[in-house]
């Protein structure tokens, strides 16, 4: 949000800026800023857009006049002016994509592309931090085998649980369960198979859970 906002300001003319985060081979919507305060998204990308060519050419693109660039040929005709997308780069991954449009035509000033990518740096800095404490938090809170919540989470989780029934006076159930021949699944095929069960065992529970679960 702050670097959109320190684009905006950046830039004369600027009707909006976006940035969308690149995982799986998709775009997904980060955040945006429109010139009338609006942080709602104006459209998805389109696979033939412009916003998928950043990713798949990992470079900045700029587009002087929209209505005449082949990217646009199956745009909304109401899209007019200019627009440049800058790859969110890490190394050689690409993170995101920021674009930011203008209602004028024309090129971008070789300052205003240099801040911009600046600003583009800033941004994938912080989805790859971001996406680093996640992963970090999300191990040390978490099953190596089954995903599941391990030991320290749930030690965590009844100390919180027990807080909140002492503070309201309301009681909470812990259901204890034991897989019955678990150890001789593993003497005989191997802690691979074992593995494989419990995730199985897992997937079938998690069919009776509710939201409030833990």
């Amino acid at each position: 949000d702050a670097i959109t906002h320190e684009a905006m300001r950046l830039v004369p003319n600027t009707c909006a800026v976006h940035i969308f985060l690149y995982r799986n081979g998709l775009l997904h919507f980060g955040t945006a800023l429109q010139n009338d305060g609006s942080t709602r998204l104006i459209s998805q990308p389109r696979k033939d857009g412009l916003t998928y060519a950043v990713v798949r050419e990992a470079r900045t693109i700029i587009v002087e006049d929209i209505r005449a660039h082949p990217l646009y040929a199956n745009a909304s005709s109401e899209w007019s002016g200019s627009i440049i997308g800058i790859p969110l780069k890490m190394g050689d991954s690409v993170l995101g994509v920021m674009n930011l449009s203008r209602s004028t035509i024309g090129g971008f000033a070789e300052s205003e592309t240099r801040l911009l990518s600046l600003l583009a740096d800033q941004a994938a800095v912080a989805i790859s931090n971001a996406s680093l404490h996640q992963m970090v938090s999300h191990k040390a809170y978490s099953d190596t085998v089954t995903g599941l919540p391990n030991r320290r989470a749930l030690d965590e989780r009844i100390e919180r649980e027990l807080l909140n029934a002492r503070r309201a006076e309301q009681p909470f159930g812990l259901v204890m369960m034991d897989m019955d021949g678990f150890k001789n699944v593993n003497d005989t095929y191997g802690h691979g198979v074992g593995d494989q069960v419990l995730r199985v065992f897992f997937s079938f529970m998690a069919q009776g859970l509710r939201a409030a679960d833990f």
